[in-house]
């Protein structure tokens, strides 16, 4: 299962024709995939959770995912910008781990596409009375088209909606900075906010690591800059510019977002489920709040809808080169776009979304919870795969940072399950998991050996 470690150069890479992306697009798809509705809804329940204490939470879980990115950069740099992580980890671990890690991320991606399509179909029916069926169907159905647009357009669509969704974020992050300091009074109320309501730990000190778990699945994203950047003009060199400011940009937006939410109302007051984000602009007395926050959700969606299908069929892409997938998979269109690979996203999305129907409060709950808990195994998969990467260049510092990442990826990973609330999901992650490698396992012993790339075996 795990070859002797070292990078296998031959990687799969797109023709030069078709890197057409900009690192500047390469940073905005990544960013349209972090912040989705789990910013403008999602922190309602860390915030419930943990109180003001939360703000130490997700800078342990931005600590964390910086350290996965840089990670991240390094497997790629010694792979010279050829292929994902997926890739990477194939190579280092052997064929068997990069296809169990690379099964596991897509479908934590397709899970994720189709929560954000079934929050969108909630979203138009409030707005124009549209079935949430048929909205969350029209939405994946819009982000199929603009994924069968030639990369270069649909990296300048995404970069524009992200942009749109990052000036909002500004914007609500500045109005909140002058209402703070607006006056003696204010700064009085923000700190009652913050402390008067059972102090800065409510919920006791181990609320803060008991969240951050679900903190590190709503960053999940900023790892599609390595997926995009095999696309874009030069993979290397914009992986060396993105891994450290893509992280940093993001935690900026999630801390200052949260932080104004906090020194605005009392925590006692958000409502997990519900907008926090709506509650300080109707204290605010913004104009049209409630529409302003729809609109701005619903881009969100949108956008993260956008790139959930990108990545996905990228890496179902990278897995067909692999022999981890059906060779259809691979086949891309003349403007380099793997449209087998993006109607399969699609196709499943919708799979999801009907399972959402039938059964909202059960299977498709388990689904989304097991989803989020996929990607801890992911960037476990990652760190284990720099941890045993062999290189003349390889730093000590590397070397000690992969280790802290692993046991701190794979302490994540395995107290999941010890929480009665993500329990259930925690045995699902782990059972998909298990499934993977049977799968994996199977097609290993059945299959003929020329489906299986030789130098990954």
């Amino acid at each position: 299962m795990m070859p002797s470690p070292s990078v296998t150069p031959s990687v799969v890479t797109p023709p030069v024709s078709v890197r057409k992306l900009a690192r500047w697009h390469v940073s905005m798809i990544s960013v349209g995939g972090v912040i989705g509705a789990g910013l403008f809804v999602g922190t309602s329940a860390t915030i419930a959770a943990a109180g003001p204490a939360v703000l130490l939470a997700y800078l342990g879980a931005g600590t964390i995912v910086w350290m996965v990115m840089l990670l991240l950069g390094e497997l790629a740099i010694q792979h010279k910008g050829r292929g994902s992580f997926v890739t990477h980890v194939a190579s280092v671990l052997g064929w068997r781990s990069g296809f169990v890690t690379g099964w596991s991320y897509a479908f934590l991606w397709i899970v994720t596409g189709a929560a954000q399509a079934v929050a969108g179909g909630m979203i138009l029916d409030e707005l124009f009375s549209i079935p949430p069926l048929t909205g969350s169907i029209g939405l994946v159905a819009f982000a199929l088209l603009m994924n069968a647009l030639p990369v270069r357009v649909y990296g300048e669509s995404e970069a524009a909606l992200s942009l749109l969704k990052l000036a909002t974020l500004t914007l609500f992050i500045g109005l909140g900075a002058l209402w703070m300091f607006e006056s003696p009074a204010a700064l009085e109320r923000v700190h009652s906010n913050l402390f008067g309501h059972g102090g800065m730990f409510p919920r006791g000190m181990w609320a803060v690591p008991a969240v951050i778990p679900m903190i590190v699945q709503t960053f999940t994203g900023c790892e599609i800059a390595f997926v995009a950047s095999v696309e874009s003009e030069n993979p290397e060199r914009n992986i060396r510019e993105i891994v450290t400011r893509l992280p940093f940009l993001v935690l900026l937006f999630y801390l200052g977002s949260v932080l104004v939410v906090l020194c605005l109302r009392p925590w006692t007051e958000v409502v997990p489920g519900h907008s926090p984000f709506l509650l300080v602009m109707r204290y605010l007395n913004i104009p049209f709040a409630e529409m302003a926050t729809i609109m701005m959700t619903l881009l969100a969606v949108l956008s993260c809808l956008n790139s959930s299908k990108y990545v996905v069929s990228r890496v179902l892409r990278e897995l067909s080169d692999l022999g981890c997938a059906p060779p259809t998979l691979a086949r891309s269109s003349r403007f380099g776009v793997p449209v087998a690979a993006v109607a399969l996203t699609a196709g499943l999305e919708i799979l999801i979304i009907l399972t959402a129907a039938w059964s909202p409060s059960s299977v498709y709950t388990i689904l989304l919870g097991a989803s989020g808990t996929l990607i801890l195994f992911a960037y476990l998969m990652a760190s284990i795969s720099c941890l045993r990467l062999e290189t003349p260049s390889k730093k000590r510092r590397i070397s000690l940072l992969a280790m802290l990442s692993s046991v701190v990826m794979l302490a994540l990973f395995l107290v999941i399950p010890c929480f009665p609330d993500t329990r259930v999901d925690g045995a699902f992650a782990f059972g998909f998991i298990a499934l993977a490698l049977c799968v994996s396992t199977l097609i290993r012993t059945r299959l003929p050996g020329s489906i299986i790339r030789s130098d990954l075996c």
